[in-house]
């Protein structure tokens, strides 16, 4: 802790002497600039004077001796304008890292579909935002690379870094809390993450650049895309229903036929691709048309609704932070394993409608 708030106390400095346009900058190159001139001009005056003229008028020379009389006032003026901004900067500076370290910064990282570790969050976190960095793992891997570990097991898991969340941001003041959120966990495990983190303060979601093989933020514009919604209009009296969602990859038929018998609706966005999501903006957008695609459901009698997606991990949890935990059906999240017969083994019954815990539901 010690260590970490010199170096934040050295970065203060160090930025402040060569960025900052400040009073105590503006003291502190004055009173240089006078001494500079009181001490250093005139000897070099008279030297070029000397060469120019073969000798040093005299009235510069009683100017001089003027000069030199009172010179031992002018460096200590100086030297106490230095002292006084100094102290002034210190201040400034130690203002600073308190406020740093007031602030906190809960880093929320989930791991699931990739054995290595790669690039920490919190790392990355840490050189973005300023606070005090608080990292929370939320480790989803059994050590078998691209396979997810028991469901049962990771609802226990993904409740316990819930419960962490809350206990971090506990006695905060809300100005002084960020949270953030990033990942690669399997599409239930990530809806749940967002589901249950929904109430928290604003949170910053990232996601992985598999491109760039770095961190992300979502600061892209919004394109304006949307879903084309089809299905609907062959719905009659289903209680069930099978919304089908594709945002970066087509969803097969066969692999729905494989698993389901119920309707099927189909939202499926505009320039299908799996690096269109880099706008939180354009995410919430799609999220609120998912949102009033379910509530069309709900108004023509479906009581539960079958959640396939095939969608980028920041875009999963925030369909799953919009997602309304009392007015909208019940909905399961299934996850998608290819080439299994049924392709969507299990999902997780979401703690919405009135279900109080989340529960894994094998096909």
């Amino acid at each position: 802790m010690l260590k970490r708030l010199l170096q934040n106390f050295v970065l203060k400095g160090t930025d402040w002497l060569f960025r900052a346009r400040s009073i105590e900058l503006l003291m502190i190159r004055s009173a240089f600039g006078v001494l500079i001139a009181i001490f250093g001009g005139p000897p070099l005056v008279a030297i070029i004077l000397r060469f120019i003229l073969g000798t040093v008028p005299e009235g510069y020379l009683d100017a001089q001796k003027a000069i030199d009389a009172i010179d031992g006032w002018i460096l200590a003026i100086c030297t106490i304008v230095i002292l006084v901004a100094l102290v002034m900067i210190f201040l400034r500076i130690n203002h600073e890292v308190k406020s740093r370290t007031k602030k906190r910064v809960v880093v929320i990282e989930g791991r699931g579909l990739r054995d290595d570790d790669g690039a920490p969050l919190d790392q990355y976190i840490s050189r973005k935002v300023e606070g005090q960095i608080i990292p929370v793992l939320l480790d989803l891997r059994n050590r078998l690379d691209g396979k997810v570990i028991e469901p049962e097991r990771a609802l226990e898991d993904i409740s316990a870094t819930h419960r962490s969340v809350l206990q971090h941001q506990k006695n905060v003041e809300r100005s002084d809390l960020t949270t953030v959120y990033g990942g690669l966990t399997s599409v239930p495990y990530t809806f749940l993450t967002g589901l249950l983190l929904d109430d928290e303060s604003g949170i910053s979601t990232y996601d992985w650049d598999r491109a760039q093989e770095s961190w992300r933020s979502l600061d892209m514009l919004d394109d304006g895309m949307a879903f084309k919604v089809s299905g609907i209009e062959n719905l009659t009296s289903a209680t069930e229903v099978v919304v089908a969602l594709s945002f970066s990859y087509p969803i097969d038929d066969d692999d729905l036929n494989s698993t389901f018998s119920y309707p099927v609706v189909r939202l499926t966005l505009d320039g299908l691709s799996s690096d269109a999501h880099w706008s939180q903006k354009k995410q919430n957008r799609l999220a609120q048309q998912f949102f009033e695609v379910v509530k069309q459901l709900n108004e023509v009698g479906a009581k539960r609704i079958h959640l396939v997606m095939a969608a980028p991990n920041s875009a999963v949890f925030t369909f799953g932070r919009r997602y309304d935990k009392r007015n909208l059906p019940e909905l399961i999240v299934y996850q998608y394993e290819r080439g299994n017969d049924p392709a969507y083994p299990w999902g997780i019954l979401m703690p919405v409608a009135g279900i109080e815990r989340p529960q894994v539901q094998y096909s």
